[in-house]
């Protein structure tokens, strides 16, 4: 039992250094073939990194699939036709925003402020148009000159998602929701969408710096409500939309 537990240890190590290998390598490949000419010569440039990044991880997924068959992957449709919507998620694993980015071609999210300052990984996250989050708070004075480019970015159809509970779960249940994502969406007037995401952190643990490849598992990725408030009434309430999102957050839940 001890060598067979070794085996797959050894298992779990290798796949892992494979995985990572490809996420380091190749975007210094991509960089090299793709984001440099982008670079110089996209006329949109913020919309052609967004799409190499979408490629890029969804080649990562792929080759995830065949190196991890155990692990199932169940994307509901309307996931993927998502548009010029403000995304809602909950936060289980370091997989959820490469899975989210891997299955919308135009994406924007709010990334930890120190990620800007790492050479290369930096660069392209300005050049995607994400956006440094406020030390503080997520509706601060380094959102709010970013909020007219949220704007039309959503406008011209793209996706801002955000995982209002900042940080990765460490036991699956939610964390309180910081409510300035509800803010955002409603300064740019855009619905709301509520994404669940199920089993990231069974393939990819908190905590572990290795895959688990010896388990079945079936991530799921699920619209599980839809809002869009009315910005403008007299009656509108940040709260009151934050705990309606929270609430259907853990009537999902439950059922999983």
């Amino acid at each position: 039992m001890t060598i067979r537990r070794s085996i797959q240890r050894l298992k779990d190590l290798f796949i892992t250094l494979l995985l990572w290998s490809y996420f380091l390598f190749g975007s210094i490949f991509l960089f090299a073939l793709f984001y440099l000419p982008a670079y110089v010569w996209a006329r949109d440039r913020v919309t052609a990194f967004q799409k190499l990044n979408h490629i890029h991880m969804k080649n990562f997924f792929t080759l995830t699939r065949l190196l991890v068959p155990r692990t199932k992957f169940a994307v509901q449709r309307e996931v993927r036709e998502i548009h010029s919507s403000v995304i809602v998620c909950n936060h289980l694993s370091y997989l959820d925003p490469i899975l989210l980015i891997s299955l919308l071609p135009r994406q924007r999210t709010i990334v930890k402020s120190t990620f800007f300052q790492v050479p290369f990984f930096g660069w392209s996250l300005y050049n995607s148009g994400y956006i440094p989050s406020a030390p503080t708070e997520m509706l601060g004075p380094a959102m709010i000159q970013n909020l007219e480019n949220i704007k039309k970015h959503l406008a011209a159809g793209g996706n801002l998602f955000v995982f209002p509970e900042g940080t990765r779960s460490r036991d699956g249940r939610l964390a309180p929701f910081n409510k300035g994502v509800f803010s955002i969406a409603r300064y740019c007037d855009a619905p709301l969408k509520l994404i669940h995401i199920k089993d990231t952190n069974r393939l990819f643990r908190p905590g572990s710096f290795s895959f688990n490849t010896r388990d079945f598992i079936e991530i799921k990725v699920e619209l599980i409500g839809s809002l869009d408030p009315d910005y403008q009434g007299d009656d509108f309430s940040i709260s009151a939309v934050a705990d309606q999102a929270r609430s259907i957050f853990e009537d999902a839940a439950a059922r999983n």
